[in-house]
């Protein structure tokens, strides 16, 4: 016999967003006391595609403890304004030898010609709540909160004074035993615009109970980049820490930098569902038609191009030298601080290099953290931002520049690199007429308003 009742927990002492259902008798509906558009909990990310359980989360499907992974933003450069960005792969089918990485499908019959890992990307319906562009969201909610209600987060699962978006796509990973994880999720929707006015805040959780309310809106012909992660997972700015240890300095007072990790993300649904994701805002395209081969046949199929802007990053960099000992004495370029002394680097230990740089072995960066035509080393330049370009797009080309110094002397350090587009392309016009491109070339790189 199934249970009556269904009891609910918080995952951790913030997530109130979220509750672990406690099933009390297995092989049973859990849901079945349950009426109309309830809320079913936070979705289940054990079998997520690995870059949306975010940097160290836990692999396993079975036994998934969520929350264990991070997304932190990467630091760049734009117009010589300090800046960030997120980063999520291209799927391997988007990378494939033959295809325009850049298109996007809607037609699930192309779609699925090809096998798991190999598929061409699927821009599922996402149902954008009143949206007001550039901005996919509204100035103000147009839905109808309970009478005098004010949102409590100690007390509201969910706030009842806006209306969440709900998607109808979630990033699952397929997993065959022996070999790596395949995935084809793409953070891409396409936008059916509704409008909640007139609706109960928080009342329609799923696209069927959407569809019987409103009807089949329309596809507006525009793309979001909404990466959906795991709803338990941090989310930080750059130069943010999230360790509980982190939470206070030294002297005991509070720690301006640490962050619990749940201000950056959004709040949408899921059939019922509740789930977390990261708005890179609108996506940039161009319609086209191409040719897909099915069996003896070819297909002219109507789909869209993504619109891209580059990323420019140095052909070779030092790591800035950090501060080290009592004394805050700062490093030359390269070295690493162990022991509280300026030292250079090892492959490993306490004198290894941080991550995005390795330690040279050959002169001239020999026993120097560098790195060499990579993104997210703390120089990378974007040309354009969200907040103040309508050129923005949350899709990168990476393209390397020459930072200008011969191949035989140390490079740059990441201080000393330019900090615009402008500035790149005087130093390296190649970098625009003959441009080289970094390993990936292309990925997605949203920056959150």
């Amino acid at each position: 016999m199934c249970p009556s009742t269904i009891s609910f927990g918080p995952f951790q002492s913030r997530l109130h967003h979220f509750y672990a259902l406690i099933v009390l008798v297995a092989a049973c509906n859990p849901y079945s006391s349950q009426q109309r558009e309830f809320n079913a909990g936070s979705v289940d990310a054990a079998n997520f595609a690995a870059p949306y359980k975010g940097a160290n989360g836990d692999p396993n499907v079975n036994g998934y403890v969520s929350g264990r992974g991070t997304f932190t933003e990467i630091r760049a450069y734009i117009n010589h304004q300090p800046r960030g960005y997120y980063s999520f792969p291209f799927t391997s089918g988007q990378s494939q030898q033959g295809r325009d990485p850049l298109l996007l499908y809607r037609d699930l019959t192309v779609v699925n010609l090809d096998s798991v890992g190999s598929r061409r990307p699927y821009a599922p319906n996402a149902y954008v709540f009143d949206p007001a562009p550039p901005s996919p969201f509204p100035e103000t909610p147009k839905c109808t909160p309970p009478a005098n209600y004010q949102y409590d987060e100690e007390r509201d699962d969910v706030r009842l004074d806006e209306q969440s978006n709900i998607f109808t796509l979630l990033p699952i990973a397929t997993e065959v035993p022996g070999q790596a994880s395949r995935f084809d999720y793409v953070p891409v929707v396409g936008e059916i615009a509704v409008s909640a006015a007139g609706q109960p805040c928080q009342s329609l959780k799923s696209e069927r109970t959407l569809n019987s309310v409103l009807g089949t809106p329309a596809f507006t012909n525009n793309y979001l980049l909404w990466a959906i992660i795991d709803p338990s997972a941090g989310v930080y700015r750059v130069g943010e820490v999230g360790s509980l240890t982190d939470r206070y300095l030294a002297d005991g007072t509070p720690n301006p930098r640490y962050s619990r990790g749940q201000t950056v993300q959004k709040w949408g649904w899921f059939g019922q569902y509740y789930l977390a994701y990261i708005d890179g805002g609108y996506i940039p395209t161009q319609p086209v038609t191409v040719p897909v081969p099915v069996g003896n046949r070819t297909l002219q199929v109507q789909t869209a191009k993504m619109a891209t802007q580059s990323l420019y990053v140095p052909d070779r960099v030092l790591m800035d030298g950090p501060s080290c000992g009592s004394a805050g004495t700062v490093c030359p370029a390269g070295q690493v601080c162990a022991s509280d002394r300026c030292q250079t680097c090892t492959a490993s230990g306490a004198r290894a290099c941080p991550s995005g740089f390795q330690c040279g072995t050959s002169a001239p960066v020999l026993n120097l953290c560098n790195a060499t035509a990579a993104s997210g080393t703390g120089g990378d330049v974007l040309e354009f931002a969200r907040r103040d370009s309508d050129r923005y797009s949350p899709v990168c080309e990476v393209r390397v520049y020459n930072a200008g110094r011969p191949a035989t002397q140390p490079p740059k350090s990441v201080s000393e690199l330019p900090q615009s587009a402008e500035d790149v392309r005087a130093l390296d016009p190649t970098a625009d007429t003959n441009p080289r491109y970094g390993s990936p070339r292309y990925f997605y790189c949203p920056q959150v308003d």
